[in-house]
């Protein structure tokens, strides 16, 4: 059995002075006692798992940042541009010297810290290249036309889906509008396949609140990445642990992590995140050699897909991946083809205006008292039944939606006694389908991507908790 006491780094504890020091002074540091923390066992002593919502009550109305962050992304900042530099060395176009000078893209949207803003830029800088900053995709045919006249080497941002949006305005290739192209680079999404014949790849991890968290590997596979254990404090969560905040069900130190499991990210760091629980996933796939700043192996990971969260209804929780499933399964092969769905309470169903809850915990939240009147404490009443939103390709019969609804609520009949039950008592109302006019979901997946500021695809069915 491994020691679970964190290994000494300089890098980490270099990441701890930061955080006290950015942190502790204010009366988000009283309150957890930050000047107090003399090592990294302290900081687990002293602060709960947080996720986003505690965080937010917590933390963020105490967080009083005197002057800019200091986010740590330069300690990582030489691993990085390496890696880019090997990337661009790979594909230097025939006729074009090493020697010539390099123009990078960067398609990002303003982040809330300056510090955190700042890294992609500052990291481009260090690469020695020229950039053009675009903050959002609003007039794609505009932002191309200035990438055109810029003719970059490069391109960068959160999202491979930034690319695709303008690869729709070129209709084909990138090159076709910048021939001068060898590389593309993003964080999230980078499964997307692209018409461009520029490489893409995994460039590392900038979270919007946190700072650098990942950073580009050599390494296969090609989405992974290497955590970025000497710019912020990560811990990482095995699955299913939430009793958050006890000792024995602390989130791991990355060095004792398990090839082939899975895992949530906890990220603590001067930019105001302590021990944030970031409803990020990810598998560890292999460990990177050591570094003088991290002086023990580094975990190499893939991005996964957060789990599908859990519907309330009244009386019960049904599971997001069962509700996900009977979707899929109510489809037949003569039915027109699923594109995407989205399941989740039915706001029609609610009787009443919810009233506010309560600050006391509900012990009966996932009972049929869940939404009533118990011993004074008054709770948001909840839906009684689902609403699915559905967009097919190919002409579907007139019996199709009701058919659809029939077929999702036998499903999840033989699924739950518990919704058999309410169901049958008629407690609960068969789910409401809704099919939306084709390309609906494709222009909200537009507009995400014109955000430039986070991941944008999804599973085809995503469940919605609320």
């Amino acid at each position: 059995m491994s020691d679970p006491r964190p290994l000494r780094a300089p890098g980490r504890d270099r990441c701890l002075e930061r955080l006290v020091d950015q942190l502790g002074a204010g009366e988000l540091g009283r309150s957890f006692g930050l000047r107090r923390i003399s090592g990294l066992p302290d900081l687990r002593a002293q602060v709960p798992l947080l996720d986003a919502r505690a965080h937010a009550a917590r933390v963020d109305p105490l967080l009083d940042l005197d002057g800019p962050a200091d986010a740590g992304a330069a300690a990582e900042r030489a691993e990085v541009v390496t890696v880019w530099r090997t990337w661009l060395s790979e594909h230097v176009r025939s006729g074009m010297s090493e020697g010539t000078d390099l123009r990078a893209g960067l398609l990002q949207a303003r982040r809330a810290d300056p510090a955190v803003d700042a890294i992609a830029e500052d990291d481009l800088a260090a690469l020695g290249a020229e950039v053009l900053r675009l903050h959002t995709l609003d007039d794609p045919t505009h932002a191309l036309e200035r990438l055109a006249a810029f003719e970059p080497g490069l391109l960068v941002s959160p999202s491979a889906a930034a690319f695709a949006c303008l690869e729709e305005q070129v209709r084909g290739p990138l090159e076709r509008r910048l021939p001068r192209l060898r590389l593309l680079l993003a964080s999230f999404d980078v499964r997307l396949r692209l018409r461009a014949r520029a490489e893409l790849h995994s460039g590392g991890w900038i979270d919007p609140r946190a700072g650098r968290l990942g950073l580009p590997s050599l390494r296969p596979p090609a989405r992974g990445f290497t955590l970025a254990l000497a710019s912020a404090i990560v811990e990482l969560l095995p699955p299913g642990d939430d009793r958050r905040g006890s000792d024995e069900a602390a989130a791991l130190w990355p060095e004792h992590a398990i090839v082939g499991e899975r895992y949530e990210l906890v990220v603590s760091s001067g930019t105001g995140c302590l021990r944030l629980r970031t409803g990020e996933f990810v598998r560890v796939v292999g460990f990177d050699p050591p570094t003088a700043l991290v002086p023990f192996p580094r975990p190499r990971v893939v991005r996964l897909p957060a789990p599908d969260p859990a519907v309330p209804l009244a009386g019960l929780s049904l599971p997001g991946a069962e509700l996900a499933a009977s979707v899929r399964a109510a489809f037949r092969p003569e039915d027109p083809a699923l594109v995407a769905a989205t399941v989740g309470p039915d706001p029609q169903s609610v009787a009443d205006a919810p009233s506010p809850a309560d600050s006391r915990p509900n012990h009966f939240v996932d009972t049929e008292l869940g939404s009533a009147d118990v011993s004074g404490i008054r709770q948001p009443l909840r839906a009684t039944g689902l609403h699915v939103q559905v967009e097919v390709q190919g002409v579907a019969r007139a019996d199709f939606r009701a058919r659809l609804g029939r077929s999702i609520d036998d499903d999840l009949i033989r699924r739950s006694p518990a919704y058999a039950h309410l169901r049958a008592q008629r407690l609960l109302r068969p789910p409401r389908i809704e099919l939306v006019p084709p390309g609906a979901f494709k222009e909200a997946w537009d507009r995400a991507a014109r955000r430039l500021d986070h991941k944008v695809a999804g599973s085809v069915v995503r469940v919605l908790s609320s």
